[in-house]
């Protein structure tokens, strides 16, 4: 059993991450991000072939894209203000 829209926040992710070089990149900050949006957004599971095919249409939508990539940028901006790599929990300044 798999959680396709996990394949679908990394890859909006690296997308997001191009586009703003200023945000961390550190492994705890990326695996944050991750966690922070999938709990944001409904999962899409499959145990099946089929139900794989179904899940990767599913993120092909227009719509699916555009409420992951919010909650990617959402966990982005969260993680930024209360970054928690190197022990560290306060809020950077801008």
């Amino acid at each position: 059993m798999k959680n396709f829209m996990e394949d679908l926040v990394l890859e909006l992710l690296d997308e997001a991450l191009q586009a703003n070089p200023e945000f961390c990149r550190c492994e705890k900050c990326r695996q944050e991000v991750v966690l922070l949006a999938l709990s944001k957004i409904k999962g899409s599971y499959a145990s099946s072939l089929l139900g794989e095919i179904f899940a990767r249409v599913e993120q092909s939508d227009r719509q699916v894209r555009i409420d992951v990539l919010l909650a990617v940028m959402q966990a982005l901006r969260q993680v930024a203000a209360y970054p928690r790599h190197n022990g560290q929990t306060k809020r950077s300044e801008k």
